[in-house]
């Protein structure tokens, strides 16, 4: 399994091919060559997360839908097409046993797949209720508002992290909202973006990838200090319980 692996993996680093139509919504995977996510295929089952890739090998494409295992930090392949011999694809099933779990190792493939959509994963929500903070006022972005998602909202040793949404009104281009995951230093006012999604206007996923380590400042007269103001006055009024974490 793991030489199998490797040898998809090593061809999935060349030039890109065009997506199969085994798939509903394929996006780039970020950081690679050709590789490609079929979001529609995404579960997140709490430890376990599953998707469906394609690999450009070749010449060829392959698809290969994965399991990772945020416990272990683990990986499987559970089922692969290829193409035969005679341009047919093959579908080969990987049961769930022990030894088809391989651990993921950095700078790879595996690792990349695993920090945009594992510890990053797209956005999925249950009775959300998003709350408009601000909204936009100037020319090119008339209209435009910034909501956070109070249901998921958390708070820990100075840190809220929740679900931050900026809509777009207008059908200039095929973009719709961004849902960004927010790690917020609440005492010392800076912020962090842990990921992005971006969707189109049919609701389907058009990108989505981990952000960045940077925190930057929260300044005021933003649309992220509505968002600090709102998030701090949760805190404040106990909407947001504080969570501290023990050591020792």
């Amino acid at each position: 399994m793991k030489k199998l692996f490797t040898a998809i993996l090593a061809c999935a680093m060349m030039a890109g091919a065009s997506a199969s139509a085994l798939a509903e919504n394929w996006v780039a995977l970020p950081g690679t060559s050709g590789v490609k996510v079929d979001t529609d295929s995404y579960v997140d089952g709490g430890i376990l997360a599953q998707m469906t890739l394609e690999l450009p090998a070749g010449g060829k494409n392959v698809i290969s839908s994965m399991a990772f295992n945020r416990e272990d930090n683990t990986y499987r392949i559970a089922t692969l097409q290829m193409p035969s011999k005679d341009g047919k694809m093959e579908t080969k099933v990987y049961p769930d046993n022990p030894e088809n779990w391989s651990k993921i190792l950095p700078n790879t493939l595996g690792k990349t797949i695993y920090t945009h959509y594992v510890e990053n994963p797209l956005p999925r929500f249950t009775n959300p209720d998003w709350v408009t903070l601000y909204k936009e006022q100037g020319v090119r972005f008339h209209g435009s508002e910034y909501q956070i998602e109070k249901n998921t909202m958390s708070y820990r040793d100075g840190y809220a992290t929740f679900w931050m949404r900026i809509t777009y009104p207008w059908k200039d281009q095929n973009f719709s909202a961004a849902v960004y995951q927010v790690k917020m230093d609440v005492p010392n006012k800076k912020v962090q973006t842990l990921s992005m999604t971006e969707y189109d206007y049919d609701g389907k996923v058009r990108s989505h990838g981990a952000g960045s380590r940077d925190r930057g400042n929260i300044e005021p007269d933003t649309p992220m200090y509505k968002v600090y103001e709102y998030v701090n006055h949760a805190l404040r009024t106990g909407q947001l319980k504080m969570v501290t974490t023990r050591h020792g």
